[in-house]
């Protein structure tokens, strides 16, 4: 049996170093599960996290929408090629063109070319997904259905309307019945109600005096089928087993889960391709089928499977860095337990040129490029006055011969790159898999 004692050591050292109040990790390796946790829920209430503590996974929910998406598609109710409109005969977009093509598949691939981070609603009655989706019409189509993978998660609250139509119940329905009851996930929840009555972690926001509660949920319902779900790590580690086919064929059979973690589109940075929606990378060798979550920057999560190794790691925290936490705990894993220590690779670099300078809007937030490279996100005001945690500045440099960025302090690997149009001038900042739209 694997000795997770380092691990253990290890998230305890670096979740007080980092400020992460509270933090539950899962690992799968050579068919045992082992749990580890550390902290507390919250500073101002301390509870012990345990394994069944109950924290906010993001969207890593996706992936749950996804594999209803994929059931309904086994059992011919929805067509993965099929168009929004065959569901949703009065949907509509900005561009009547792109309504009229976009399907199933280019929603699950984050092709869907309509801007992806939309303003949340403030209900939460059975209607508000319906409402959500009645005002796409005003959202900017950037680029036509299946031309750039753009991550979006307003595609994905589309989806779960879909599901509320084709089956005629709310979605959290649906993924109660077509997951996570067949799946065991009995501590797995949507709504803030059911999660109040039990052991439950709350978001920090991060000061100079330590981490602060955060008085918020940080969601309404209409974004549930794009990052709602509450579970524990027992529940992700349940969730993780079915995905690597440890578990039977419900939700979906053998074939559908492969096809889910194949490659659908091709991308850059961060990662090397797009699945259905399982986001892929490679490591030393070692094929990861990949996902991750983040309330308002106040809980955040990861969510890795290897396959072929039979392996999996889920990290869950109630702060900020836990972000740094989890590619921390991840990166041991990959090594100790799986061999695969990737090799250290520095960039060659090139100087910033003023052509790249400019605000690059992402709908909720804006990169401001200043000539030297550094990337200042701005939130907008109501956001911030929300509580909405921002992100600090992000120093950027050019990769030699290429519009590929990456971070200036520490060039190991292409985080992003700048899109051009047709006319070759400078459109789109892609970072963080998003492609922000050049608006000065």
């Amino acid at each position: 049996m694997a000795d997770l004692n380092p691990l253990q050591s290890l998230l305890d050292s670096e979740a007080k170093s980092l400020h992460v109040p509270g933090a539950a990790v899962g690992v799968l390796v050579d068919g045992v599960e082992h749990v580890l946790t550390t902290g507390v829920t919250s500073v101002d209430a301390p509870a012990p996290v345990t394994g069944d503590t109950l924290f906010q996974i993001g969207s890593t929910t996706k992936t749950v929408t996804a594999t209803v998406v994929m059931h309904l598609v086994e059992r011919g109710r929805l067509d993965l090629d099929g168009r929004v409109r065959q569901y949703l005969p009065g949907f509509r977009l900005a561009d009547e063109r792109a309504a009229d093509e976009l399907a199933i598949r280019h929603l699950l691939t984050h092709t869907g070319g309509f801007l992806g981070d939309i303003d949340d609603g403030e209900s939460w009655d059975t209607t508000a997904l319906a409402d959500s989706i009645g005002t796409y019409d005003q959202l900017p189509q950037l680029f036509p259905p299946g031309a750039l993978a753009s991550y979006n998660n307003a595609g994905f609250r589309l989806l779960g309307r879909v599901i509320e139509v084709v089956c005629g119940e709310p979605y959290e329905d649906v993924v109660r019945r077509v997951v996570l009851e067949p799946l065991g996930m009995g501590s797995s929840f949507f709504f803030p109600w059911e999660a109040a009555t039990r052991s439950h972690a709350v978001g920090h926001a991060v000061r100079e005096d330590g981490p602060r509660v955060a008085h918020t949920w940080g969601l309404f319902r209409d974004c549930m089928a794009e990052g709602g779900l509450a579970s524990s790590v027992r529940d992700q580690l349940r969730y993780a087993a079915f995905h690597l086919g440890a578990s039977g064929e419900e939700p979906v059979g053998a074939a559908t889960r492969e096809l889910m973690q194949a490659e659908h589109v091709r991308v850059g940075a961060p990662w090397t391709g797009i699945g259905l929606p399982w986001l892929l990378e490679e490591r030393a060798g070692v094929r990861l089928v990949t996902h991750g979550g983040n309330i308002g920057n106040l809980q955040l999560s990861t969510f890795v499977l290897a396959p072929e190794r039979g392996f999996a790691v889920t990290t869950l925290t109630n702060s900020a860095p836990g972000k740094a936490l989890g590619a921390l705990v991840t990166d041991w894993c990959l090594e100790h337990l799986l061999d695969a220590r990737p090799q250290a690779v520095r960039l060659a670099l090139r100087e910033p040129s003023p052509e790249y300078a400019g605000s690059y809007d992402a709908g909720q937030w804006t990169f401001e490029v200043d000539e030297s490279l550094t990337a200042r996100f701005v939130l907008r005001p109501e956001l911030a006055a929300a509580g909405v945690e921002g992100m600090p500045d992000m120093p950027l440099a050019l990769v030699e011969g290429s519009d590929d960025v990456t971070i200036a302090a520490d060039p190991q690997r292409v985080v992003g790159r700048f899109l051009r149009d047709d006319a070759g001038e400078v459109a789109f900042l892609h970072l963080g898999g998003r492609a922000a739209r050049r608006v000065r």
